[in-house]
């Protein structure tokens, strides 16, 4: 999977459950300020209920989202919903209504900017949010507040959201990372690099269960007389053939995934191949493996097609037998179950 995708994906576990406990305070506060407004007279104006309806809307659609981009973007609607909320009540109240915009343009500030993942996205909500929220007001502050006051407090509210969002994106790039450090340990044999025994099997499983006419093949492989490789040139040379055969197996063919399932057998699955491209792709990697350094690799494998039907239990019960019959019928051979 694609780093992109897979921080999108860590964003959206990360963020998904502050937006959600966020969302009931923000379809609160709009009912709330109407009722504790002196000066728009009735809250229960027909305009007030649309714009409710209009937030409701707004919060289903981030209760649902499915991606972190698709959350980022539904959550500065929301706030651009209810910013204009407020621009509404604000000229309802009348010439002492403009006393509302700088308490909350600050609330808007710092309360969006641990909430968005990325600079560009915290600056696109509050860009939108000040045009709706000051945008045809004559008067933006009262006249009796100091300009340069004002100013200062606007530009010292705008570094502290600009830092904390940018202290936070950082913060979950840097856990994406070590959390993706820690799953690779967890899925990768140490001395080959490739897919240790859980990951390779997590994999057959899923694919075990795919639906679909494309076939799936499964291939248990073990190398023959390592015994005696290890005995005769030592257990560096052991590991260096190893190492070779995890090598070949990366890269044979982009439709193969394999893994180390211990000590010197692999498991191969293979993706999208018939049976008779499956067995040629096989000795392929017989013929590389037995030219490979730093001496030739033989092999003996037990092979045979995925199906729903069979458990995991089953199919590496099934793939094993092949093997050993491989074993016993001579070595350096595939046996396939049908």
């Amino acid at each position: 999977m694609d780093d992109d995708i897979r921080y999108e994906q860590h964003v959206r576990r990360v963020l998904r459950t502050p937006l959600l406990v966020l969302q009931p305070l923000m379809l609160a506060m709009w009912p709330l300020s109407l009722w504790s407004n002196p000066l728009i007279g009735s809250p229960y104006k027909a305009r007030y209920f649309a714009l409710m309806l209009l937030l409701l809307g707004i919060s289903a659609l981030l209760s649902v989202a499915r991606s972190a981009r698709m959350m980022s973007l539904t959550f500065t609607g929301n706030i651009w919903a209810l910013i204009l909320a407020f621009r509404i009540q604000i000229q309802d109240g009348g010439a002492v209504g403009h006393y509302w915009n700088l308490p909350i343009a600050i609330v808007v500030v710092l309360g969006t900017c641990g909430l968005t993942y990325r600079l560009s996205h915290y600056l696109t909500t509050l860009a939108g949010a000040a045009f709706i929220l000051f945008a045809g007001q004559a008067q933006l502050i009262p006249a009796a507040m100091p300009v340069q006051l004002v100013g200062l407090l606007v530009g010292a509210t705008l570094a502290i959201g600009i830092a904390y969002n940018h202290a936070n994106s950082q913060w979950m790039r840097r856990t994406f990372i070590l959390k993706e450090r820690y799953r690779i340990l967890a899925e990768t044999d140490e001395l080959t690099g490739i897919a240790n025994r859980r990951k390779l099997l997590e994999r057959v499983d899923a694919a075990r269960g795919e639906s679909g006419q494309a076939p799936r093949h499964f291939v248990m492989l073990d190398i023959d007389n390592f015994k005696e490789i290890n005995d005769r040139h030592g257990h560096q040379v052991g590991d260096q053939v190893l190492f070779a055969t995890a090598r070949q197996l990366d890269q044979l063919d982009p439709r193969l995934q394999g893994g180390r399932l211990g000590g010197e057998e692999f498991g191969l699955l293979i993706r999208d191949l018939d049976e008779a491209r499956v067995s040629q792709l096989l000795e392929t990697l017989r013929r590389r493996l037995a030219e490979a350094e730093p001496l030739g690799i033989r092999f003996s494998a037990g092979a045979l097609r995925l199906t729903p039907e069979l458990s995991l239990n089953e199919l590496l019960r099934q793939a094993d037998e092949g093997l050993y019959r491989a074993k016993r019928q001579g070595k350096d051979q595939t046996v396939w179950i049908r």
